[in-house]
């Protein structure tokens, strides 16, 4: 099912399983800013990345010695089980809590919430973890949405660029092909602050880019200074993927990162995972701008 928040200027819509945004429109020209799915190319467009991000080490996590099976992204992901209200007009929430289905993919009692509101011309996507057992728990989480590339009519995906917010010198971490962190990095041209979109940037998966300095990037048409501002503050993490030759790029501000091929199936031990204390919450915001 479909929830639909509005306000003056735009429309959202977001699918009620796995809480994954499907529109984001302007309202007064009708431009649609998020990629709408083709499952033979992906068959997701924002999918909320919990309590892991990317590929898991031999699909395990481990704790207190016992064994749970966690698939790539984590259980958030196409989970039918998100609790949905209505907030207002402009704002609606959906609650994943801990049930007998997590508790055999995840040990933790918890709540993860995404809480999507409308500002003006921009979209809000808080999350906001809370810590419901009696010990720590541990986790990451990102953001993964599909925005449209081109977004107008007549472009290709080259007549397009990420701005940063200042020149850049870009190194990206890089995946093994079984989607593992590797020690090995790579270069990636960029000219000043801008790094330019091509059908091949992507084709050795991901740009991962971590321990970041900046909290937005834009992505617009080469000749305009205005586009889509995304903004995350107090995420370390960034990636941008697509398919190669898809018409989208993915803006993802990550928490944590996926597993390196050093990495420890013991979730206390994961190298970029937050332990979060009893009865503790923390909260993340994601804003896309339309300028």
């Amino acid at each position: 099912m479909l929830h639909t928040i509005t306000n003056e200027h735009l429309t959202c819509s977001i699918f009620s399983k796995g809480a994954e945004i499907r529109s984001l429109t302007n309202n007064k020209t009708g431009k649609e800013y998020i990629w709408q799915i083709n499952p033979e190319v992906w068959r997701s467009s924002s999918p909320p990345l919990f309590p892991a991000i990317g590929t898991i080490k031999e699909g395990t996590i481990i704790y207190k010695e016992t064994a749970y099976p966690m698939t790539k992204h984590g259980i958030a992901r196409d989970n039918d089980h998100f609790i949905y209200k209505q907030l207002s007009p402009s704002s609606c929430s959906f609650t994943l809590s801990h049930n007998e289905d997590t508790l055999v993919l995840y040990p933790f009692k918890f709540s993860f919430t995404i809480t999507y509101t409308l500002e003006d011309n921009r979209l809000l996507m808080a999350y906001e973890v809370v810590n419901l057992d009696t010990v720590p728990m541990y986790f990451t989480f990102g953001g993964h949405t599909a925005y449209a590339c081109p977004v107008s009519d007549k472009k290709e995906l080259s007549d397009y660029v990420i701005e940063f917010p200042e020149a850049q010198n870009l190194s990206s971490l890089t995946l093994d092909n079984t989607g593992l962190l590797t020690s090995v990095t790579r270069d990636i041209n960029i000219d000043g602050a801008l790094l330019s979109l091509s059908k091949s940037l992507f084709n050795k998966d991901a740009l991962i880019f971590s321990d970041i300095d900046y909290n937005w990037v834009r992505l617009r048409e080469k000749s305009k200074t205005k586009g889509i501002i995304v903004r995350f503050t107090g995420y370390p993490n960034l990636a941008l993927w697509a398919q190669p030759g898809a018409d989208y790029v993915c803006i993802e501000p990550w928490l944590g990162l996926p597993d390196a091929e050093n990495e420890s199936l013991d979730i206390t031990k994961k190298s970029t995972y937050t332990k979060l204390e009893p009865q503790k919450q923390l909260s993340r915001t994601i804003e896309t701008i339309v300028e």
